[in-house]
């Protein structure tokens, strides 16, 4: 197996439960748009159940432009965070050790209650030694459509993303993902799931098999404490220590290596979330 394979695996921002949101509230707004932002700190950054910082702590920021035209907002991002990937050739780390997102897209709703979103996401690792043009590079791109139904005690989710090159080579991938966000009752706390699969054609590059993670956590805003949202999560995925791995291209064939797996294991991850 390439020893570049494992490194950043499903390294990405996360506009998924454990990534910061782009932020609702407004640095500035005006006729010609509106700015708004977060910052964020977390225990682990986990995408899609897998640690991007070998479990270790987050700081994260993201920052995002947006125009009502008519019933569509158009949009663009930028999300950045640390990253810490094991190199799997030695017991050392790979030399990533930040992740810059680029996106842009559309968004709207019908009749308010059905919310959509499609978009463009490029994640990229600068000062890494790996070129963008080269197949194994840990940089690559996706598009996704997201979906949410406000049904009042609830909010069903729908998110699907695709790539043409998943990150290192791991060929055309495929992520499904379902959930619910539900306001309880107590102490205006919004209870979350989330559960989501991964399929990429080439798992002996990218490090990982096919697998599912899902995930379940509490969120609450703190006006007192200066308006943070601190959320508290359990992740975890069906990845197996001695997990088989294979390319369709090439029949290329290995297992999971003992430092990948261990990014793929249950956790617990503390969040907290200024918007701005």
């Amino acid at each position: 197996m390439s020893r570049s394979i494992v490194r950043s695996t499903v390294a990405a921002l996360g506009l998924v439960t454990l990534t910061p949101a782009m932020a609702s509230a407004q640095i500035a707004s005006g006729d010609w748009g509106a700015i708004s932002g977060s910052v964020a700190g977390m225990t682990d950054y986990v995408f899609r159940g897998v640690s991007q910082t070998t479990k270790g702590p987050a700081v994260q920021g993201a920052i995002e432009y947006t125009k009502e035209v008519g019933p569509v907002t158009p949009y663009a991002g930028l999300f950045a965070s640390n990253v810490k990937f094991p190199d799997t050739s030695s017991r050392g780390n790979l030399d990533a050790k930040y992740e810059l997102d680029v996106m842009a897209g559309l968004r709207g709703d019908v009749a308010e209650k059905l919310k959509w979103d499609v978009g463009y996401i490029r994640y990229m690792y600068p000062g890494t030694q790996y070129p963008p043009a080269n197949s194994m590079s840990l940089d690559w791109a996706e598009i996704g459509v997201k979906l949410t139904y406000d049904l009042g005690f609830a909010t069903p989710v729908a998110n699907y993303f695709h790539s043409p090159n998943y990150s290192v080579g791991g060929g055309k991938g495929h992520y499904f993902q379902t959930g619910v966000d539900v306001p309880l009752p107590w102490y205006d706390i919004t209870f979350s799931g989330r559960i989501g699969r991964l399929l990429v054609a080439n798992n002996a590059n990218l490090g990982l098999p096919d697998y599912t993670d899902w995930n379940l956590g509490i969120a609450r805003d703190f006006p007192e404490l200066l308006g943070v949202n601190i959320a508290l999560t359990y992740t975890d995925t069906n990845v197996k220590k001695n997990a088989h791995l294979s390319n369709n291209s090439d029949s290329t064939t290995g297992t999971i290596d003992e430092r990948v797996y261990d990014t793929t294991t249950p956790r617990i991850v503390l969040a907290v979330t200024k918007k701005f």
